[in-house]
Order: C-alpha cells, then structure tokens, then sequence
C-alpha cells in the first residue's frame, strides 16, 4: 500500500494545472495597453480638434466666412489671441460701439444675430475666449461678417472668432477616451479574475480525481 500511495502522489505531481498566468497577464496587460492608447489618442484629438473650426478675423474689419453647414453658430470675443502673427490682449469686456452684422452673400440677407445659445468659454494654447453673440443659418454657403465702430467713434482693434459644435465633439471624445481607459481596465481585471477561478477549477478537480485514486488505492 505503501508503494500504491507513493504512485499516487508521483502520478498527482506529474499531472500539475496548466498555467495562465503569464497567458492571462499578457492578455490583460494588451487589453490594457490597447485602452491607453485609445483614451491617448481621443484626448490628443481632443485638444487638436479645440479652436480648429474657429475662424477668427481682427475687428474692426470684414471677413468671408465659409460656413459648411447650417445651424447654430456663435459669435467669441478672445480677449488673448494671435492673428497673422499678432498678439492681442484686450480684456474681457465687448468695446462699446462695436456693430457686428452677418450677410448671406448668396441671398444678400441680413442673418439676425441673438444673444449667446449659452454662455461660455474657452481658454487654449495662449487663447482665450467668451461668447457674445449667436445666429443661426439654414444652409451652408459663404457669408461676409463686418465689424466697426459708428461714423467718427474710435474704438480698440479685438479678435472675433466664429464657430459651431465647438464643445460637444470636444465631449463627446473625451467620453469615449474615459469609457476606453476604464473599460480597458475593467477587461482587464476581468481577465484576470476569469483565469484565476479557472485555475482554481482546475486544481479542485486535479484534487477530486486524487482523491478517487487515493480510494481505489491506486
């Protein structure tokens, strides 16, 4: 007998449970990886994509304006900008006097200017900006914004800038960079959760199957 149980444990020992680990880590680890780079890159894409669809113009002055969609739209003031080269830092407030207006030059309407959707800001790359006025367009086309001040006033030259759908495409891959970071992360414990209750079924039955023998006396 003495010998049967001796054979029984060698036999036992031969026969150890496959390992995971270094198969699940991998696994985990890539899945991981392949998240990082994802919120990496959404949120590099992110800040590139901040200010890309606005189109600035010095004030006072004239600028044609290619709006490719139709929508709403507003109308930033930036008090910190560059311009061809130039920098301008003049304050948070609008210059009193300044007039804004919006031409469609397809039509020659007037398009009405309304005060801001919603209020808001920017602050990028040495730019910084507040909403203060918005219109809306039916179709997209080319449109020429003026700005000046009244006959016989002067006022300070400013940066306008002109943009739609600034922030919400900004959000929404910002989102999509955070849902990629933790669900990586979460498939990643996943996995190896998985691996480790596999390995442990493996070694409860390795574990039955030497207590039968151990029984037969084998």
């Amino acid at each position: 007998m003495a010998g049967s149980s001796v054979s029984s444990v060698s036999a036992v020992s031969a026969v150890s449970p496959p390992s995971f680990n270094r198969r699940d880590l991998a696994l985990a680890a890539l899945v991981v990886v392949t998240g990082l780079l994802i919120f990496g890159w959404m949120a590099y894409s992110a800040l590139s994509d901040i200010g890309g669809d606005l189109v600035q113009m010095a004030a006072p002055g004239t600028a044609e304006l290619y709006m490719k969609k139709a929508g709403e739209y507003t109308i930033f003031r930036e008090d910190v900008s560059v311009v061809e080269g130039r920098f301008y830092s003049t304050g948070e407030t609008v210059p009193p006097g300044l007039v804004i207006e919006l031409f469609d030059l397809s039509s020659g309407e007037k398009v009405e200017l309304s005060p801001p959707f919603a209020s808001s800001t920017y602050s990028f790359a040495g730019r910084s900006g507040r909403s203060i006025a918005a219109f809306e367009i039916d179709h997209p086309g080319i449109y020429r914004m003026t700005a000046s001040y009244p006959p016989g006033r002067e006022g300070p030259q400013v940066v306008l800038a002109v943009g739609t759908g600034l922030f919400g495409g900004i959000a929404s891959k910002i989102v999509v960079a955070i849902a990629a970071l933790f669900g990586s992360i979460a498939a990643g414990a996943a996995i190896l959760i998985w691996g480790e209750r596999k390995r442990e079924k493996e070694e409860e039955r390795l574990r039955e199957e030497d207590r039968i023998l151990r029984r037969k006396g084998i």
